[in-house]
């Protein structure tokens, strides 16, 4: 181990420097933190393999089976030799270096006294991942046995579901990067977002801060809900990777029917499927065999899919923590992404906020907790490029290098039952876009064969006029955006109809 040297990013080194700077303070508890996709577990590498060089021995506790396997995998990466107390797993009790599940360590250190337990770790450095479960019972547990070691825990929501910080067990807090930071530095990549209105929650029962998920089945899982939800997608996603969020088993089966009905190559995931069907699953996903994984209560943390695209909140929520989890697993860089869309069915952006916002997290009780720091000005918008139809974000197109005149002014909008969330207006479509849609309509009505009046009624439907200053146009070849439109279109009539012919979908 000795020489390798980890490659941090800048504000990975500040991040680490001030946890020293809080050790050498005299504080023995620390909270880290770390949004979502800053690389949280490679931090931690650094602090562990600083531990360890300086002959301390170190323990990593994790409460889920993938992230032990995630930070097992990483440590080595970073040369650092671990082993890992887990079901199923062959122990390796001698390394100075451990990994452990949660659950399973807690069972063994049960097995008796610590001076006669083989399985009791003798750390002094306890790093604790996904740290705002810090405050439950089994963490509690075991952290009676390590009163007088240094405890690092690392979250990207320092927070409860009530909203109460995390002062009751840590003595100090570290939180040194900012939002801008990491989108700007291209770390992350930023939302945008779309809601209906907002659902009617005032007579829901509050359980342990949220809402009752009884009540939200009652209220929200219902077919005409379902199916605007699966509609909304299709208008303003239909060619994204998406993971939608929902309520519990019987609303998440409902939905993922709903996207298979429509001809959607669509799955189901729930905490009852095993650690292989979960990852045949992601694997489908990862190649694109399955565009659209429905889930519960599985991929709200600790889940590093740089794929998605598009998030879909079918379920409400009044905890900040959970919702940041929830926009935290889009918002990871791949590929080219410039940006992910956010489909609120919940009304969770309005109530609480937008990723990007910047947070004032605390140690304090429940008033003071998770306080946005500064209100986010303005709506990210989706921008069409003119020269190679790519969709972004910002004044360049990425894809071909155009820069769009008169940015901020001339955005691209598709009318939809989903409302954009955020202070900038929809526009108005100008002269020049409906001359431009008409001339699409042109070249696809005289492509397929229809009749003459076929780009005028279609016209009509979109903009709610005649094309009467436009008829005599000439046609003009479609973008992507416009095959979407067109699709969309020919998808609601088929469902209208009780039909899945798609034919005619370009």
């Amino acid at each position: 181990m000795g020489g390798i040297m980890l490659n941090l990013r800048d504000y990975q080194e500040r991040t680490n420097r001030a946890v020293r700077d809080e050790a050498a303070r005299g504080k023995r508890r620390i909270l880290v933190v770390m949004s979502t996709g800053a690389g949280k577990t490679h931090a931690l590498a650094d602090i562990a393999m600083g531990a360890l060089e300086k002959g301390n021995r170190v323990l990593c506790l994790m409460h889920r089976r993938g992230l032990v396997d995630q930070m097992v995998e990483r440590f080595t990466e970073c040369g650092i030799d671990s082993g890992c107390i887990m079901a199923g797993k062959e122990p390796e009790l001698s390394k100075e270096c451990q990994v452990a599940s949660l659950w399973t360590y807690v069972r063994r250190l049960q097995l008796g006294e610590k001076d006669t337990n083989d399985w009791w770790i003798d750390a002094n450095v306890v790093l604790v991942d996904e740290a705002h479960h810090i405050l439950n019972k089994t963490y509690q547990r075991v952290m009676e046995y390590y009163k007088d070691a240094f405890v690092i825990g690392c979250t990207a929501t320092p927070t409860l579901s009530t909203g109460a910080g995390l002062g009751k067990f840590f003595e100090s807090i570290v939180d040194v990067v900012t939002m801008d930071e990491l989108i700007s530095g291209g770390h992350l990549v930023p939302g945008v977002y779309y809601g209906p209105s907002k659902p009617d929650l005032s007579k829901l029962k509050i359980v342990q801060g949220d809402y009752e998920k009884k009540g939200l089945d009652e209220q929200i899982n219902k077919p005409q809900i379902i199916g605007n939800v699966v509609s909304n997608w299709m208008e303003k996603a239909l060619d994204k990777q998406t993971m939608v969020f929902s309520i519990n088993r019987k609303h998440g089966k409902a939905l993922c029917n709903e996207y298979i009905k429509r001809g959607i190559n669509a799955e189901y995931l729930d905490a009852n499927n095993d650690d292989e069907e979960r990852d045949d699953v992601l694997r489908r996903f990862r190649n694109g065999d399955t565009q659209v994984i429905c889930q519960v209560a599985l991929y709200t943390e600790g889940t590093d899919l740089p794929e998605i695209e598009c998030i879909v909140i079918a379920r409400p929520t009044r905890s900040v923590g959970l919702h940041r989890q929830i926009l935290g697993r889009g918002a990871r860089p791949f590929n080219g992404k410039a940006f992910f869309i956010v489909l609120d069915h919940g009304g969770n952006i309005e109530r609480l906020g937008f990723y990007e916002d910047e947070m004032d997290w605390t140690l304090d009780g429940k008033d003071n907790a998770n306080k946005p720091r500064k209100k986010r000005e303005k709506e990210r918008t989706i921008l069409t490029c003119e020269m190679c139809s790519a969709e972004f974000t910002g004044k360049r197109c990425p894809k071909c290098g155009h820069e769009i005149p008169d940015y901020g002014k001339k955005i691209a909008a598709i009318d939809a039952s989903l409302e954009r969330i955020g202070k900038t207006k929809k526009p108005k479509a100008t002269t020049e876009d409906k001359r431009i849609f008409f001339g699409m309509l042109e070249w696809y009505r005289r492509m397929k064969g229809y009749q003459d009046g076929w780009s005028s009624h279609k016209f009509r439907s979109k903009f709610g006029v005649w094309p009467n200053h436009y008829k005599g146009e000439g046609p003009i070849e479609p973008d992507q955006t416009f095959h979407n439109w067109i699709k969309y279109q020919t998808i609601k009539w088929a469902k209208s109809k009780k039909k899945l012919e798609t034919e005619g979908v370009s």
